[in-house]
């Protein structure tokens, strides 16, 4: 027991800090923001527990904040544009 909890701490530590080292830290620490999200969702499957409407308000909640940290929505066209065009010199 001892061994797949040392082993899962370390693939867990190897994933983030390659995922901090590809995506850097400001996106990396959003990650953490999604575990309130697999949270209900494992207690709904695993654990038969009702997902109420202000659940998923919460998660829309946390799911749109992730999205406008990583920049996913909220940026205009021109911002994305003139992104990917330094991203391709």
């Amino acid at each position: 027991m001892l061994y797949l909890g040392v082993a899962a701490t370390g693939v867990a530590y190897l994933l983030y800090f390659g995922l901090i080292a590809g995506a850097g830290a400001s996106k990396a620490v959003l990650v953490t923001y999604l575990v309130p999200s697999l949270a209900l969702v494992y207690g709904a499957v695993f654990l038969d527990e009702s997902i109420t409407l202000v659940s998923l308000a919460g998660l829309a909640l946390v799911l749109a904040g992730v999205a406008l940290g990583t920049g996913t929505i909220g940026r205009s066209r021109r911002a994305r544009r003139a992104r990917a065009a330094s991203l391709t010199r």
